[in-house]
């Protein structure tokens, strides 16, 4: 363990924390809480001092944790978004002697406190976290390591999970509890080690994260870095600082990182292809050589990924295996402190959860898995009825999942037997605790049952049949919603709230112990066919109430044209539904219908960033009504309409990064098929040129004409020597550039094509071409007139003019709207002229607003 005291122990912002120094703040901490002694009686939970630590995570969270060791109290870490209820219910439960808790969280203990009534002893970090310890007068219990051995049975920590009852129940482990794992994972297979640094992201309140993030890596000797936020940003920043060697997290962070990467290999064929022959030939040296890029962006020293919490999903798995990433997933629940089983380097199969430790025994009970073994906790806190119910005569837990083991003595998982709800991002929900908040609305609420519907929770409610009696069943729901939904929502965790409802009419099916039959809700749910009556979908939260005609039928559903929703909606929805996996409509909500968390917000961030070069922070998507209005937002963004005052968009550091490796169009016909058009244009539309003078001859331009015709491509260069054209390129929508043959030619003419599902990109190579020194035309009003008149100009060429200090070429040409106008498919007789004006070149103190209009005003006036 502690070796090195001169070896950083932890990297938080820009301090770097020696192991020395940590052992100092722990005894600093320590100082604050002394604890009251046991009087000689035996070391239980129910003796035993408490200490809650309430914060977000922090440097400070590990000095009050390992602090409690010092002074062998029992730490009982709290979810810190937990709503003053929620705290007062530990605070009634455990007793606590002492709180740590952050300044930031520090009104909702007093809260709890006036709520319980307790006079406890609450202590703020932030008042000690960065002061100066004076050096250690004593050693810590960690130092001497005479705590944390295999045969210490006292008990360390109090983990708060949700129980069958609907209340949480407090798991109390052992000091010999938590060393199997670390035995585990540190001796008998070593993953954790002082050479490997470790990431510090999930909550730390969650058993997972605290032990994998905080007490094996800390006591291994490698030591930890603590990311500040859930943002990709800060992730990657953090591994890149923090040479992380192991990373922990949870399906969903998984899914959204994968994603992310696979988005962009599947942009190119040529990443495409070696993707597919990397997974084909699984050759973890071949994967990491393909894509080094990959894990340099992670920081280039990842040893392993860890995934627990939930099932990752297969797809998933595999993925990462081929980028040459080794994900090891674990199996375990807070019982046993967490680990159960997890996959050995060398022996990971997506999908199968791995070995067992090698301390412990696993059996299957009906297809149940059961476990023993010196990972198992010593019981639930003052609850000997419940521990019994799960652990039992012989030691062994009764899990609640169910699967088998196969012949090498891997553990697969089939589903749960378990009430509990499991959502995707690791959380665990008890449904009673939820059906028993919304029963109390019993003047509108006759019973409930919370279930999951996709990753959504979904309350079936049976209404009064007096309240409900002259009312139809959406003015039902929307009552509900209103008067019983929202109330509870606003008092619970994000990951507690319902995002739909069921309005059911009839009795939910129990046994004769009046317990509810779990399994036959989801029959509640199906079309009316159903032997348990139903007949729609649940309604999302911010669904509009259907207007019933006298008849009693309803108007049908107003649907929206593609067209009134723009271009990106579409993007986003396809997106989202896929992240998802149910259908959205324009109006929902993220958060009330959509059931968004942070690590979704991020996933977004990265999407939105990636495919429309819009930068939007991850807190902010939650602002926004819908899904309609985060499109608009973006579209106008994009289409320079609101350029200006964006402060989402910085342009100058977009086109500053480096764009070299992206591919550009050959051009290898751009000279003949110009000389021939032009040629046809001076016989058959008597084409003129005027202004050939204006025509920069040193250095590279932006071509901006208005856009009167189809014909305006080649009209626009019809003044170039052959040399300018072969440098000059052309940007058009896809709209206009589709299909196997017209890319094909498209490429060989210079035309960059603008892809609406990848933006960001699209004007990454319009700076490119300017940067190698080429020009490019762009039509600043971005589509043809309707009446040969010059539109509103976009602010795209403004942007590359400005950032990149290219000068503008303004272009007005004439005649080109009446000789093809739209709709003609050839052009008539009538005259063409094409008059170069005098270069614009923009001083950084204009706006992209004052460059765009100083261009339109000059091609407008001649």
């Amino acid at each position: 363990m502690i070796k090195e005291f001169d070896n950083i122990a932890i990297m938080s912002g820009d301090r770097n924390i020696t192991y020395k120094q940590l052992l100092d703040y722990i005894n600093l901490f320590a100082e604050q809480a002394p604890l009251p002694p046991n009087g000689g009686e035996p070391r239980t939970a129910e003796n035993l001092s408490k200490t809650i630590i309430f914060s977000e995570n922090r440097e400070g969270w590990l000095y009050a944790f390992y602090s409690v060791w010092q002074n062998r109290g029992i730490a009982v870490p709290v979810d810190a978004s937990s709503m003053v209820d929620d705290v007062a219910y530990i605070l009634r439960d455990c007793e606590p002697s002492v709180i740590w808790t952050s300044r930031e969280k520090q009104p909702v203990i007093e809260d709890a406190l006036k709520v319980t009534g307790q006079s406890v002893k609450v202590l703020v970090i932030d008042d000690f976290e960065t002061v100066t310890p004076h050096p250690r007068g004593r050693k810590t219990e960690i130092e001497d390591e005479n705590i944390f051995v295999k045969d210490n049975h006292d008990p360390a920590l109090i983990i708060y999970t949700s129980g069958t009852t609907g209340s949480p129940k407090g798991v109390v482990l052992s000091y010999a509890n938590l060393y199997a794992n670390m035995y585990s994972v540190t001796y008998d297979v070593p993953i954790f080690n002082s050479e490997r640094r470790t990431i510090i992201l999930l909550p730390l309140h969650h058993i997972l994260p605290l032990v994998g993030t905080v007490i094996l890596p800390i006591l291994g000797g490698g030591g930890v870095a603590i990311c500040p936020s859930m943002s990709g940003p800060d992730i990657m920043d953090t591994l890149t600082r923090g040479k992380i060697a192991i990373f922990v997290g949870v399906p969903r962070l998984w899914q959204t990182l994968f994603n992310g990467i696979k988005k962009k290999i599947d942009e190119r064929a040529a990443t495409r292809m070696m993707f597919n022959l990397c997974a084909k030939v699984g050759s973890k040296k071949l994967s990491r050589k393909v894509f080094d890029a990959v894990h340099q962006k992670m920081g280039g020293h990842l040893a392993y990924c860890v995934s627990g919490g939930a099932s990752l999903d297969k797809e998933i798995g595999e993925g990462l295996r081929t980028l040459g990433i080794t994900m090891l997933e674990g199996y375990g629940m807070s019982e046993t402190a967490p680990i159960i089983s997890f996959t050995r380097p060398g022996d990971v199969i997506p999908g199968c959860v791995g070995l067992p430790m090698s301390t412990v025994t696993v059996k299957i009970v009906n297809d149940e898995i059961c476990v023993k073994g010196p990972n198992v906790m010593l019981g639930y806190y003052n609850r000997p009825e419940e521990t019994a119910q799960v652990i039992d005569s012989e030691g062994f837990v009764h899990t609640g999942d169910l699967g088998f083991i196969d012949e090498l003595g891997r553990i697969h998982i089939t589903g749960r037997s378990k009430e509990i709800i499991v959502l995707s991002n690791g959380k665990n929900v008890q449904p009673n605790e939820i059906e028993y908040k919304l029963e109390k609305y019993d003047d509108k609420v006759k019973e409930v049952a919370v279930t999951q519907n996709g990753d959504l929770l979904c309350a079936i409610i049976v209404p009064q049949e007096e309240w409900a009696r002259n009312m139809t069943d959406a003015e039902i729901e929307e009552a509900l919603k209103r008067q019983v939904i929202e109330p509870y929502n606003s008092s619970v965790v994000n990951y507690k709230k319902i995002k739909s409802i069921f309005v059911y009419h009839g009795e939910l099916p129990r046994t004769k112990l009046d317990k509810l039959q779990r399994f036959k809700l989801k029959d509640i749910l199906t079309p009316s066919d159903s032997p348990m009556g139903g007949g729609k979908t649940p309604s999302n939260l911010n669904a509009k109430v259907e207007k019933n005609l006298p008849d009693g039928s309803s108007l049908p559903p107003v649907e929206e044209s593609e067209e009134a929703l723009g271009w990106v909606y579409p993007l986003l929805k396809q997106y989202i539904e896929k992240e998802k996996k149910m259908e959205i409509n324009p109006t929902d909500n993220l958060e009330t219908d959509l059931a968004f968390d942070s690590l979704d917000c991020v996933s977004l961030q990265g999407f939105v960033e990636q495919t429309f070069g819009i930068e939007i922070k991850a807190d902010a998507f939650m602002k926004f009504k819908n899904v309609q209005a985060i499109a608009d937002h973006i579209a106008k963004l994009s289409d320079g309409s609101e350029i200006s005052d964006a402060e989402d968009i910085n342009w100058h550091s977009i086109l500053a990064g480096d764009s070299s490796n992206l591919e550009l169009p050959s051009g290898s016909l751009v000279t003949t098929s110009e000389t021939l058009f032009k040629s046809f244009l001076k016989v058959h539309n008597r084409l003129e040129i005027k202004g050939k003078e204006n025509i920069p001859t040193n250095g590279n331009y932006i071509i901006a004409p208005n856009h009167q015709s189809f014909l305006d491509g080649q009209i626009s260069v019809a003044g170039l020597d052959n040399n300018a054209l072969r440098n000059t390129y052309y940007y058009a929508t896809e709209n206009h550039v589709r299909g196997s043959v017209v890319l094909y030619f498209a490429n060989r003419l210079n035309i960059v094509r603008m892809e609406r599902s990848n933006l960001k990109n699209s004007i990454l190579k319009l700076g490119e071409v300017l940067k190698r020194g080429k020009n490019i035309v762009i039509f600043p009003e971005g589509r043809r007139t309707d009446d040969g008149k010059v539109g509103e100009f976009k602010k795209t060429f403004a942007i590359l003019s400005k950032e990149l200090q290219v000068p503008i070429l303004p272009v007005r040409i004439s005649g080109g709207f009446e000789a093809m106008p739209r709709g003609s498919k050839f052009p008539n007789t009538h005259k063409i002229t094409v008059e170069y004006l005098k270069p614009v070149m923009p001083s950084s103190d204009e706006t992209y607003d004052e460059i765009s209009e100083k261009v339109r005003e000059a091609i407008v006036k001649g």
